[in-house]
């Protein structure tokens, strides 16, 4: 093995010769998810650029959240992309449906989070895991294509093990995007499923990560895992029995023009935030699922010893709380959610003086444009993940803010740290007073400062765009 390791490069913005010359081979790509494209971001609007310039046709097959199976759908704010896009449903039993969401959300997304020590693994469950995606994968076999090859692009690790027999079709093209972080490999090799996972992973021909971290954690554990894979950490790829498999690291995009418009639209009701909720001038937000994953209680942590600390900041600023509804249930994430109510009421006990209260605890699903008008509104935004895939909600921020203001304080494991580290004020978010200090930085810094700093994030994204993202990864699979 070649235990070299160098950073990819990242792809140069596709231009309009090279989609041009994708069009003898796209005419058909089978998107296999769990669930559906939502109204927009993401995969589908990633994909608009080839459906509408090459009338590529996609065909979306998803366990949950489709628009009515096999009927058109265009995203409200793309309508032109709609004529390209079929949904399918795949038919599960109830049975295999439940056991499979147990391994899904009981099992796998500790697991690839590191949280091991939150789950327990079910081998009947996962016998039903593995039959479920063996199922979904038969059943897009089945479904016609128009085009020799056919491109079919498995997304995340809900279906991972529909690999092997969407790879015995002749004429499949497979590929796969991971948005969930690929832990160390001792992790992936301490579980019962560890082997199987990277095995049913290497029958792609292509398999994509938000980060180099996650991309090398993967050849390493197939190193540690597979004596007779032979693995390549300098070309980033792996070859097992007699297949190669290639991996690269493309970070997805936000869609930058549409959270400008957005910001402009929300401007009002951003300006009118501050009065409405009786904020103080300055205000730390913070936006994320109240999930263990998040390091929510971390940061209350570091926000706790900076009032300690700094007794001349108190009722000069608030802390505002938007907390979404979990997407994994279960005992852990329910515990977790009563030890962040508990720890929000014990520091505004603590701390609130005279009618103010250092926290505001928000709760509820916010959509775009609302989430537009937090972040302009912000002075600063704290992502504090103990683990994610690329978290696009500081991406999000950095886009809104027209202002060239504003502070990104991001944690060091946040998939998108690298991209961001420009700018971004990055801290260990296990830390209380790495946290603590960038909080109070934050309520300080000057505004060149934060122009400096903001416009170094804006200029990766605008370089990054969302809707290059499938093109590059498409381009990749094709070629390889």
């Amino acid at each position: 093995m070649n235990s070299a390791i160098t950073t990819p490069v990242l792809l140069s913005p596709i231009t309009d010769e090279e989609i041009e010359r994708l069009d003898l081979f796209l005419p058909t790509v089978n998107v296999i998810s769990y669930a559906g494209p939502g109204v927009t971001g993401g995969v589908p609007d990633s994909l608009e650029p080839v459906v509408r310039r090459l009338g590529t046709r996609v065909n979306w097959f998803a366990l949950s959240e489709l628009p009515q199976a096999n009927s058109d759908f265009a995203p409200p704010s793309k309508g032109s992309a709609g004529s390209g896009f079929s949904y399918y449903a795949p038919m599960a039993q109830k049975r295999l449906f439940d056991a499979h969401q147990k391994v899904v959300n009981g099992y796998l997304w500790d697991l690839l989070h590191g949280f091991v020590s939150k789950s327990t693994f079910d081998p009947e469950a996962w016998k039903s895991f593995r039959a479920l995606c063996q199922s979904v994968a038969s059943e897009c076999i089945t479904t016609a294509s128009e085009s020799f090859p056919t491109i079919c692009w498995l997304h995340d690790y809900q279906l991972a093990l529909a690999a092997p027999v969407l790879a015995s079709q002749h004429g499949i093209v497979l590929s796969q995007f991971w948005h969930a972080p690929w832990p160390k490999p001792e992790i992936i090799a301490s579980s019962p499923i560890g082997r199987e996972l990277v095995q049913s992973m290497l029958h792609n021909k292509l398999i994509g990560f938000h980060t180099d971290e996650y991309a090398e954690n993967f050849l390493k554990t197939v190193a540690l895992l597979l004596e007779d894979a032979v693995v390549d950490l300098t070309n980033y790829k792996a070859t097992y029995q007699g297949r190669t498999t290639a991996v690269a690291v493309l970070p997805l995009g936000v869609d930058m023009p549409y959270w400008q418009e957005l910001a402009a639209v929300s401007k009002p009701y951003s300006e009118a935030l501050a009065e409405k909720l009786g904020l103080a001038n300055q205000f730390i937000l913070g936006v994320e699922r109240l999930e263990y994953t998040k390091g929510i209680l971390e940061r209350l942590n570091g926000l706790e010893l900076m009032l300690k600390t700094n007794p001349s900041e108190h009722r000069r600023f608030h802390y505002v709380q938007i907390s979404q509804e979990a997407k994994i249930d279960g005992t852990a994430q329910l515990e977790y959610a009563r030890q962040v109510e508990a720890k929000i009421a014990s520091i505004n006990k603590e701390y609130g003086r005279d009618g103010w209260q250092p926290i505001i605890h928000l709760k509820g699903k916010l959509n775009h444009q609302q989430l537009a008008a937090w972040y302009q509104a912000a002075t600063a935004l704290s992502i504090n993940s103990l683990s994610d895939g690329i978290n696009v909600i500081a991406k999000e921020f950095v886009a809104c803010r027209n202002d060239q203001q504003g502070v990104l304080i991001l944690s060091k494991a946040a998939g998108c740290a690298r991209e961001l580290a420009q700018g971004a004020y990055l801290v260990d978010p296990k830390s209380p007073a790495e946290i603590s200090q960038a909080l109070k930085l934050a309520l300080s810094i000057d505004i060149e400062e934060k122009r400096r700093r903001m416009n170094s994030m804006r200029d990766v994204l605008t370089w990054n765009q969302l809707h290059n993202w499938a093109l590059s990864f498409l381009r990749l699979a094709m070629a390889k």
